[in-house]
C-alpha cells in the first residue's frame, strides 16, 4: 500500500521543471512590480507617490512579461531541437546553474548546450570592459546618493546605494558561478563528454550529439 502510494505521488521531471518555470515567471515579474513602485513613488518627487509608483510598476510589468514571452518562445525551439519539453529543459538548466548534472542520459544533450552557453556567458562577463563598465555604473550610484543624503532626500539616497550594491556584488556572483560551471564541466568530462575550451563544451558523438549545435 505505502509502494503504491509513494509511486502516484512521485513527480515527474516535467512537473518539476514546470513548477520551477512559473515559479521563475512569478519571480521575474514581481521584482519587475517591485522595481517600477519604487522608480515611481521614490524618484519622482520630494515625497513618495504611490499613484505614479503603481502606475510605473504596471508598465514595468507589462515589459517584463513581454521579455518573459519572448525568452519562453526561445526556449521551447531550444527545447525541440534536443528532444525535451521546455519545461524540463528548463529544470535541466536550472540544474547547470546550480552546478549539478542530470542522470538521465536523455537530458544529456540539454546539459552539454547550457554549460556551453553558461561558459560563454561567464567569459563575457569576465571580460575587462565590463568589469570597468559595472564599476562606473557603482560609482555614479553611489555619488548620486551621497548627493541625495547632502540634500536631505533619504528615501531617493538609499535607493541608489542598493542600486550600487547589486552592482559591487556582481563580482562574488561571478566566482560563484565560475566554481559551479567548473564542476559540471569536470562531471561531464568523466562521463565521456570533455569540454572544448573554444567553444565550451564538446558534443557528444553519435545521435546523442544531433541537433544541439546553436
Amino acid at each position: 500500500m505505502s509502494g503504491a502510494t509513494s509511486g502516484a505521488t512521485k513527480t515527474t521531471p516535467a512537473e518539476t521543471g514546470r513548477a520551477g518555470a512559473v515559479g521563475a515567471v512569478l519571480a521575474v515579474l514581481a521584482v519587475a512590480a517591485l522595481a517600477g513602485f519604487l522608480a515611481g513613488a521614490i524618484l519622482g518627487g520630494d515625497r513618495a507617490d504611490v499613484p505614479q509608483g503603481l502606475m510605473l510598476a504596471a508598465v514595468f510589468v507589462v515589459l517584463a512579461a513581454f521579455v518573459v514571452a519572448l525568452v519562453g518562445w526561445q526556449t521551447r525551439r531550444r527545447a525541440a531541437k534536443l528532444g525535451l519539453g521546455a519545461a524540463r529543459y528548463m529544470k535541466v538548466i536550472r540544474g547547470i546553474r546550480r552546478g549539478e548534472v542530470p542522470d538521465d542520459p536523455a537530458e544529456l544533450p540539454a546539459a552539454i548546450d547550457g554549460a556551453k552557453r553558461a561558459r560563454r556567458a561567464l567569459d563575457l562577463q569576465d571580460s575587462r570592459w565590463v568589469w570597468w563598465l559595472l564599476g562606473g555604473v557603482a560609482l555614479l550610484w553611489l555619488v548620486s546618493g551621497a548627493f541625495q543624503a547632502l540634500d536631505g532626500h533619504y528615501l531617493r539616497a538609499g535607493y541608489n546605494l542598493v542600486m550600487a550594491g547589486l552592482f559591487l556584488v556582481n563580482p562574488l556572483t561571478v566566482r560563484r558561478n565560475r566554481h559551479r560551471l567548473e564542476a559540471v564541466e569536470q562531471a561531464l568530462g568523466e562521463r565521456g563528454h570533455p569540454r572544448d575550451p573554444s567553444e565550451g563544451t564538446e558534443l557528444p558523438a553519435g545521435p546523442a550529439g544531433q541537433g544541439i549545435r546553436p
